[in-house]
């Protein structure tokens, strides 16, 4: 009797699946086979690309008439919400080398937002600021005022944003039609040598007054009264045996940080109370007014108060370690009462739901340098590295939830800063991952899906680069890094527990093996291509093409294809290449991937903009995916087990899901 189709095909899965995790020996035909029945990736996609997370990033909070917005200072991009963080678009029309420091959103119209932040200027001492507008809702920017010099380094506004005041090096700026036309308020105050108030909350306005914190030689609270009059005047207003660091104010009432205590006016700064003292001498920072309630924090706890300072309630920050970045009150709507969001810069955005805890809302914001699917047909995982932390996830096969976009991370073991991952398909249940320690690297194991992690190796010298687990030996790890001596090759045979160092001249930033020898390795970097047939001992020179990414074929054909400034592939087993794909950019793409199981089908992402591509012709025509995605800067992929599922890991926003049939 005949098998139903869907057993069939699960059969013909499981088989490949096998085959491909013992080491079997290799079918390998001159010319490939055509796929197992039914499993067709040549087609059109199943809709688009869906976002699937990690939403991991916060920034600088606003609301405006049509939702919620939120800037991520550098570089900058601003997202929009029109249903309280649910779901975001982004908008990247901002200077990218350019660093926000201070964010308005007009409450009266939704389209206008203001911007304040810095350029480098390339000589110490010397700042570019900008103050950039918005009339389009974030599509496109015009820069108001440039300062050069003086920079600028934060901005307050009065409530409808009519009256600017930005805070430069030696005056502080002010404009009462929202940023056409500028006083200069000289500076009286002292500073020495390169002093800059560089941080957050350093300026805030209560009436026609703009307090703003000064740095060495004298750290102070100082004003500058009448700021929207034709003689404003600057006077000192607090000086005390601490440093003053950080400023808040409602529109009437003052707070300062002064190390481990918060201290509070009511009468522009005459005289002063202290309201709070952290129990733990640990330094308070981040003050905000926000719903008629007083916040200051540390990074592991909030002190929240509703009466000014007499008495006060401690909650734990959403991220342990990670403090406050921002804080604003989303307004209540029918259905939905107003709600406190906190933004922790490096972890996301989260909504205080008081005795239920915090609910993660984030931004999908996060650059996906790497990404791994894990597991079997099962239970899968998809790992992902970004810029300093690894998230992971069950991997998304129905509808995707706003839920679902929130992937574990490990805020409290260590930075995973410059990660790089990897999986054998000989043992794909287990991932491998090289961080940066300081300036030495360190190699982790997590054979869970990405859940947790143990030490393979610690502390070995040189940044890293990549790492390779072996297609055909699992055991075999290799590890690439840069040292002051030079480039550094490590190798274990042994699944991490001993380790050999490689004299190499390569700076290898790509691996691939061959699925059926464990001692044949492609290595390539910028100087090209290298085979070593001794598992990383002696390299050969192939190519002097750059190399950014390496595939080698599962299914024979002796099909290698190599991505770097276009695609280049071989059909007689890397002894000749020929161009596929053109390209300029060395590191344009970043990865080249098979389908599991159409053997037609390869897909290559490309970091500098042109998305993800396929060929449905073995690798030699290609094309773009159908189905554009949100930002086509595309430095990841992976692809689920069982095919159907393409994962793409974006610049600045997070990672992408694509059904294939």
């Amino acid at each position: 009797m005949k098998l139903r189709s869907i057993t069939k095909r699960m059969f013909v899965l499981g088989l490949l699946t096998v085959l491909g995790t013992t080491g079997a020996t290799s079918v390998a035909t001159a010319e490939p086979q055509l796929p197992p029945a039914e499993v067709n990736a040549t087609g059109l996609p199943h809709g688009g690309w869906d976002p699937v997370g990690p939403n991991s990033v916060g920034g600088l909070l606003a609301v405006s008439p049509a939702g919620l917005a939120m800037m991520v200072p550098s570089p900058p991009a601003l997202w929009l919400s029109g249903d309280r963080g649910a779901s975001w678009t982004a908008r990247r029309g901002l200077p990218q080398e350019t660093s926000i420091q201070g964010f308005f959103a007009d409450p009266a119209n939704p389209d206008r937002m203001l911007a304040v932040g810095n350029k480098p200027a390339g000589i110490l001492g010397e700042w570019r600021g900008l103050l950039l507008r918005t009339t389009d809702r974030g599509q496109t920017w015009e820069t108001l005022r440039e300062w050069y010099p003086d920079g600028a380094f934060g901005m307050a506004t009065d409530p409808a944003g009519r009256v600017v005041v930005v805070q430069n090096l030696d005056s502080l700026s002010v404009s009462t039609d929202g940023g056409e036309h500028w006083n200069d308020v000289p500076r009286t105050w002292p500073r020495e040598g390169n002093a800059a108030p560089v941080g957050g909350l350093k300026l805030t306005m209560v009436g026609d007054d703009a307090y703003f914190t000064t740095a060495y030689p004298e750290y102070a609270l100082w004003a500058v009264r009448g700021v929207s009059g034709k003689e404003p005047r600057a006077e000192l207003v607090y000086r005390t045996n601490g440093e003053i660091n950080q400023v808040a104010a409602d529109g009437e009432r003052l707070v300062v940080t002064v190390g481990p205590e918060l201290h509070g006016s009511t009468d522009g700064g005459r005289t002063w109370t202290v309201l709070r003292r952290d129990p733990g001498e640990q330094p308070l920072r981040e003050p905000h007014f926000v719903g008629g309630r007083l916040y200051v924090a540390t990074y592991n706890d909030i002190d929240v108060s509703s009466d000014f300072g007499r008495t006060w309630t401690r909650k734990p920050v959403p991220a342990p370690g990670e403090g406050v970045s921002d804080m604003i009150d989303l307004p209540a709507v029918p259905g939905k009462p107003a709600t406190t969001l906190i933004s922790s810069l490096y972890r996301g955005v989260y909504a205080d739901g008081g005795k239920s805890g915090y609910q993660q809302i984030g931004v999908p914001a996060e650059s996906i340098r790497d990404l791994v699917t894990t597991g079997n047909l099962l239970r899968e995982s998809v790992v992902a590295a970004g810029v300093q932390e690894i998230y992971n996830t069950p991997l998304p096969r129905g509808k995707v939830s706003a839920t679902d976009r929130v992937w574990q991370s490990h805020p409290t073991d260590r930075l995973h800063e410059d990660a790089r991952l990897s999986v054998s398909p000989g043992r794909p249940d287990v991932v491998w991952q090289v961080t940066r320690n300081g300036f030495a690297l360190d190699v982790l194991r997590s054979g869970d899906g990405g859940r947790t992690w143990q030490f393979a190796a610690k502390a070995k010298e040189g940044l890293p680069r990549t790492i390779f687990a072996h297609p055909a030996d699992p055991d075999r790890l290799l590890v690439s890094a840069f040292a002051p001596s030079g480039y550094v090759l490590y190798r274990s045979d042994d699944a991490g527990k001993t380790w050999e160092k490689l004299a190499t001249d390569n700076g290898f930033i790509a691996f691939a093996g061959d699925p059926w020898n464990p001692d044949r390795i492609w290595g390539g970097d910028f100087d090209g291509l290298s085979r070593s047939d001794d598992g990383g001992k002696t390299w050969t020179h192939v190519t002097s093409d750059p190399v950014s990414s390496i595939s080698v074929s599962r299914w024979g054909g002796g099909r290698v294809l190599i991505g770097g400034a276009g695609i280049h592939l071989s059909e007689d087993g890397g002894r000749t290449f020929r161009r596929v794909q053109d390209g300029e950019d060395p590191r344009e793409i970043s990865r080249i991937l098979p389908h599991p199981f159409d053997f037609r089908v390869w897909f290559a992402s490309n970091a500098t903009g042109g998305g993800v591509l396929r060929s449905t012709d073995f690798g030699r025509t290609w094309s773009p995916v159908p189905g554009a995605l949100p930002d086509s800067r595309v430095l990841s992929l992976a692809i689920s087990a069982d095919g159907r599922y393409l994962f793409a890991g974006t610049t600045q926003s997070g990672a992408y899901r694509l059904k294939l049939y």
